[in-house]
């Protein structure tokens, strides 16, 4: 499964019809409306929305513990399925990420996590392909200095086999 742009602009195409739904139809201008049909579809995608972002909040869960091995349960690890952008760095793959990235950065001793969390969801979700931006709330100590930072991110993930995965970020 090879990222492409068709998924990329597909998510952003339908992230913008789901924002500006408000799940009520007015009828016939005369001030009163129905809601019956959008509730069930939109309590799926709520129920869908709490899974996407529970898979955000552990794999970032996982950043604070420094353990990569558990962070490979929530993105795509084959060939180069899953892709980065962080600041001006790009690694496709998550091999790339990990080897060249993740695993130096988090080797180090002097860098202690005391939280990496991602907060303030805001999601989007069509059948199997869901998109999210997100707030980057962490803290740390390198080399004995306290340090915090905010930032935003956003993700795209794939639903395969009853499980929603990481494709892609941007942080």
């Amino acid at each position: 499964m090879k990222i492409n742009t068709k998924i990329i602009v597909m998510v952003a195409a339908l992230a913008l019809p789901l924002a500006a739904c408000s799940g009520e139809t007015e009828h016939m201008d005369d001030g009163h409306s129905h809601n019956e049909m959008a509730a069930p579809a939109q309590t799926n995608i709520s129920m869908e929305a709490k899974s996407v972002e529970a898979v955000m909040e552990n794999y970032s869960k996982q950043i604070t513990a420094k353990d990569l091995e558990a962070m490979e349960a929530y993105v795509f690890t084959d060939a180069e399925d899953f892709t980065i952008f962080e600041g001006k760095g790009t690694n496709i793959g998550w091999a790339d990420y990990r080897d060249n990235h993740l695993a130096p950065e988090l080797a180090d001793e002097d860098l202690v996590f005391t939280k990496y969390d991602f907060i303030n969801f805001k999601t989007f979700v069509d059948g199997n392909v869901a998109a999210i931006t997100f707030s980057i709330d962490a803290a740390y100590n390198y080399k004995g200095k306290e340090a915090s930072h905010m930032g935003h991110g956003t993700a795209i993930l794939k639903k395969v086999d009853g499980k929603w995965k990481i494709t892609h970020m941007q942080t």
